[in-house]
């Protein structure tokens, strides 16, 4: 016969380590037997343990539960309709509104995924309350109408209004829209004028746009585009009837970055517009502010200051995907140049 050795514990109190004695054993097994004691005493207990599941979980069940919040956030759920989601957004908005809020005290409306039905457009006008979604991704979808952002100093991540116009204010230099969706004429762009009606710059888009979309005349589209947009979309028109700020992988259509204006100063990097694109009538840098530099953009025919106006900047590594850089470089005044820029024939072209 296999002869098992049990031993204790190895730590705590009255640890031995080693193995039982015989008489050491039998005690033990004595004692487990009568902690048991008899069957009735057991099913007692899970009787009496049963019940008091039974209280605890109908007490749970009678628990408000009540969304998710703090001092400084507030969570909107989307478990009803789009239209009652969009009644508790519109409420925790203007909830936020009545705190007291500073440039370091924020407040941010949490969104979660979801659609969203407004009856007209979803206001944002008061400076530090953020509207950002729950997950960062473009998930929270206006239907029916957009949003108008008139609040300077707010950060706006995840809307998609879809088709509808993504409407931001002049001059709003600390805004931040990261990840946001509008159709034609959002994020300041503005319609071309009646005709017979003078054609003027619409509103001055400044602030910081990063991974945003927009349709035809977004981003400035017949305005200024003046602030920084990265990773950005736009259709034809788009991006700036005049610019001057920082533009980095952005992407349009036919006549767009300063398509009836100035490519006035700042940095085009790694950017690609259609035909007519990049001042193609217009001023690149000024004979006072020429530091204006255009780095490995793409642009059809027509573009890059190929009119009868000056390049007092830099063009490099530049590329036409029609035509060449002939009239551009005739076109070079003072410190400007162009270097490294390829014809569509994929020949070089310098200054």
């Amino acid at each position: 016969m296999s002869q098992y050795n049990f031993y204790t514990r190895v730590l705590g109190p009255d640890a031995k380590g080693s193995a039982l004695t015989l008489e050491e054993l039998d005690n033990s097994l004595l004692f487990l037997s009568e902690s048991i004691g008899d069957a009735s005493s057991v099913s007692q207990s899970l009787v009496e343990l049963t019940a008091e599941v039974l209280i605890l979980s109908q007490s749970i069940s009678e628990i408000e539960i009540k969304p998710l919040s703090g001092s400084n956030y507030l969570f909107v759920e989307a478990n009803g309709t789009p239209t009652q989601n969009a009644l508790l957004l519109s409420a925790s908005y203007v909830a936020a509104k009545d705190l007291t809020l500073t440039s370091t005290n924020r407040f941010s409306v949490l969104v979660a995924p979801g659609k969203y039905q407004f009856t007209s457009d979803f206001i944002l006008d008061t400076q530090y309350i953020d509207v950002v979604s729950l997950t960062g991704e473009k998930d929270v979808y206006l239907i029916g109408t957009g949003i108008s952002i008139t609040a300077n100093d707010v950060y706006v991540r995840g809307i998609d209004a879809g088709n509808n116009n993504f409407e931001i204010a002049t001059n709003l230099n600390l805004l931040k829209v990261k990840n946001c969706k509008g159709g034609d004429e959002s994020f300041g762009g503005t319609p071309d004028p009646l005709p017979g009606a003078p054609s003027s710059p619409g509103i001055n888009v400044a602030g910081t746009f990063i991974d945003c979309e927009g349709g035809n005349f977004s981003f400035g589209g017949n305005g200024n585009a003046y602030g920084t947009f990265i990773n950005c979309i736009g259709g034809s028109n788009s991006f700036g009837h005049n610019c001057n700020g920082t533009f980095t992988n952005c992407v349009a259509g036919d006549e767009s970055f300063a398509f009836g204006g100035d490519i006035d100063g700042g940095v085009m990097e790694n950017c690609v517009g259609g035909t007519d694109s990049f001042a193609p009538t217009g001023f690149i840098g000024t004979l006072t502010s020429p530091d204006a530099t255009l780095k490995n953009c793409t642009g059809g025919s027509n573009s890059f200051a190929s009119g009868v106006n000056s390049i007092y900047g830099l063009l490099f590594g530049c590329r036409l995907t029609s035509g060449d850089f002939t009239q551009s470089i005739s076109n070079i005044q003072g410190d400007g140049k162009i270097l490294s820029c390829i014809n569509d024939d994929n020949t070089e072209a310098n200054s």
